[in-house]
């Protein structure tokens, strides 16, 4: 199959250029902040106090400040630690602007409960196992609440534990960059059925089920806020290169048609049933503009700031579905189902994650 990476369109460069400014609009307006630049002039009022002591005598440690360089998947997860008598009493999450689908399966499991009870030695010693699925941020939580423990203990001389990075280079994170490169370059010379198959097997059980790798609106929102700039941030750039920038090439879809796990496993799905819904021109222009006028309905909650909360239910986090919410499972199951009769349902006349990669190339 013949390459060309010699197409010049000046439409597809502007519309890119305009995209991409609609999207730095969230970050800007919403968060003030870019690419981990922080915008706002805060005052000594609007501080938060690293340790405050309370009238009962407890002592809450802020890691908001002690913990900024801890990141999750794309961003901190800063925590307030209630500490009474030198035993842990509560850990309690603070706002952040982590992934919500990885955050939630953190939040979602013991990790936090293990460190309550214990004193802070105990704690600043307690070996936590990430969450499956979850790895980044999991970790970058229990580094978190340790580096608080560890400002706690500074005052009594005992010994810090040394702070380890909070995002592993593991066998998972080699296989998620193998199947996205095998994705994004393979097909570029080399195409067949059985390939095919193949690579769409991976991406479900590789970068679906095992690595949790995939672009969403709140990856992509939590990159353009905090920044992408990590060694083992490497996959989520990867993709993002192939949904942007190839199709300045000609390569118009190409991470949703090779990579995207939930795509792929549509497709899959599809494989099962030979007979397919017919689904007449008109009626496919009509879900062309739905999906369109949807996605400019989205992105206006998102300039307003009147619901952040939509982002949490793209489907693709039904990949742990473990941790998953039931309307995010519902959603991702009812079109699973659809794509039995209807090739890739959810790509073709929702998605406004592939909405935005559309658009954005300059093919309307």
């Amino acid at each position: 199959m013949k390459v060309s990476f010699l197409r010049f369109n000046i439409n597809q460069y502007v519309c890119f250029a305009i995209f991409l400014l609609l999207m730095l609009i969230i970050p800007i307006t919403q968060f003030h902040k870019i690419i981990g630049i922080d915008l706002s002039q805060k005052s000594d009022s609007e501080e938060q106090p690293t340790v405050v002591v309370t009238d009962d005598g407890a002592v809450v440690v802020n890691t908001t400040d002690i913990a900024k360089d801890i990141i999750g998947y794309v961003g901190p997860t800063p925590m307030e630690i209630r500490i009474k008598d030198g035993v842990i009493e509560k850990v309690t999450p603070l706002p952040n602007k982590e992934t919500p689908e990885f955050f939630g399966a953190v939040t979602n499991s013991d990790i936090l409960d293990r460190f309550e009870g214990l004193t802070l030695p105990e704690a600043a010693e307690l070996k936590v196992d990430a969450v499956s699925g979850a790895t980044f941020t999991s970790n970058a939580v229990i580094n978190t609440v340790k580096a608080g423990v560890v400002y706690a203990l500074a005052e009594e001389n005992i010994p810090a534990v040394e702070k380890k990075e909070s995002q592993p280079i593991d066998a998972k994170w080699i296989a998620t960059i193998v199947i996205i490169l095998c994705g994004a370059l393979i097909p570029l010379w080399y195409r067949s059925k059985a390939y095919r198959t193949v690579q769409l097997l991976l991406n479900v059980a590789v970068l679906g089920l095992w690595g949790g790798a995939f672009l969403s609106y709140s990856i992509m929102v939590s990159a353009l806020t905090n920044g992408l700039w990590r060694v083992i941030l490497i996959p989520v750039a990867l993709m993002l290169v192939v949904a942007f920038i190839y199709p300045m090439f000609g390569k118009v879809n190409h991470y949703c048609n090779w990579i995207c796990p939930y795509g792929s496993l549509q497709e899959l799905l599809g494989k099962c049933i030979p007979w397919k819904l017919r689904i007449s021109q008109r009626v496919g222009k009509w879900l062309k503009v739905f999906r369109q006028v949807l996605w400019f309905g989205l992105m206006w909650l998102l300039w307003t700031g009147l619901w952040f909360d939509w982002m949490g239910y793209e489907p693709f986090a039904a990949f742990f579905f473990n941790d998953a919410s039931w309307a995010v499972l519902m959603i991702a199951g009812v079109f699973l189902l659809l794509s039995l009769v209807v090739q890739r349902p959810y790509c073709r006349f929702v998605c406004p994650t592939g909405t935005l990669f559309h658009l954005s190339s300059g093919h309307h």
